[in-house]
C-alpha cells in the first residue's frame, strides 16, 4: 500500500509540475512606450474609432511593424468598392511617414516591408 501512495503522489507531483509550467503568462507587448497603445496614444485611439464608426469601411487593420527597434503603425482599410484606398504608415507621435497603395505615383513602403518585422496585430474590423 505505501508502494502504490508514492506512485500516486509521484504522478500528481509531475501532473501538477507540467501544467504549471506550460501556463506560461503572455508578455506583455509595449506599443511605441504603452501597454494600452489603443487607449494612451490618442491620436491612435481616435483613428480606431473613425474606422470603427464608418460604415463605408467593411475592413480594416491596425498592426504594429518594429524597423531598427523603432516602433510603427501600419493602418490598412477596405472599401466594398474596388476603389483602392491608400494603406498609411505612421511614427508614435501620429505623424504619417508612408503611403503604400492606392495609385501613388510612388511606391515608397516596398523598402519599409523588406527590412520591417510585423509584430502584431492591434485591432481588425
Amino acid at each position: 500500500m505505501k508502494n502504490y501512495n508514492r506512485i500516486k503522489l509521484t504522478v500528481f507531483l509531475f501532473l501538477v509540475t507540467i501544467i504549471i509550467v506550460s501556463c506560461k503568462k503572455e508578455d506583455s507587448l509595449s506599443v511605441c512606450g504603452c501597454n494600452e497603445s489603443l487607449l494612451e496614444l490618442e491620436w491612435l485611439s481616435r483613428l480606431k474609432a473613425d474606422l470603427k464608426g464608418n460604415a463605408n469601411i467593411y475592413s480594416a487593420e491596425i498592426s504594429l511593424y518594429r524597423l531598427n527597434d523603432v516602433d510603427y503603425i501600419y493602418v490598412q482599410e477596405s472599401v466594398s468598392s474596388s476603389y483602392d484606398l491608400p494603406s498609411t504608415i505612421y511614427d508614435c507621435e501620429g505623424n504619417e511617414k508612408y503611403k503604400c497603395g492606392g495609385n501613388q505615383p510612388v511606391d515608397s513602403c516596398s523598402n519599409f516591408f523588406s527590412k520591417a518585422q510585423k509584430i502584431k496585430i492591434l485591432w481588425e474590423k
